[in-house]
């Protein structure tokens, strides 16, 4: 797991375009694929802003197999592995990573729909019930860091 550069920016947005078209989307109404493709995808650059973000990727091989980013040590805008490493502890690595970075007594994210029971079994819990904006679904959950 490294810190991301300016010269990831296309392999993550490839990354994350694989996973969303495979995982994200199915879950989506025309208006929430839509939204996510015109304003999540290009929204992504900005986690490259080391000001309010800490971004890192999971090299294999020189190849990029995840992606996370945490904006303000309190939320967590990204976590997205390549759908052939996931199960493989990729994705629990990087987010063990991004939650030793904050020093937050909650840490909170907005999951998709397929993915609140990796979040559960990380100790996340849920905050709301699901939720839909501009057709794009999600859970409210946090984690709350017991030990800061």
């Amino acid at each position: 797991i490294r810190k991301v550069e300016e010269i990831d920016i296309a392999a993550v947005v490839e990354l994350v375009e694989k996973v969303a078209n495979s995982d994200i989307l199915p879950h989506f109404s025309e208006e929430g694929r839509v939204t996510f493709i015109s304003k999540v995808l290009p929204d992504l650059k900005t986690a490259f802003d080391n000001t309010n973000f800490y971004s890192v990727k999971a090299i294999e091989k020189e190849q990029l197999i995840g992606f996370g980013a945490l904006r303000e040590g309190s939320y967590i805008t990204h976590l997205f592995v390549d759908a052939k490493q996931q199960g493989s502890g990729v994705g629990k690595k990087l987010l063990q990573h991004l939650l030793d970075h904050s020093e937050l007594d909650c840490v909170s994210l907005k999951s998709s729909v397929n993915a609140v029971s990796f979040y559960e079994s990380q100790g996340f819990e849920t905050t709301d019930s699901e939720s839909k904006v501009s057709g794009i679904r999600f859970v409210p959950m946090c984690y709350f860091n017991k030990q800061k």
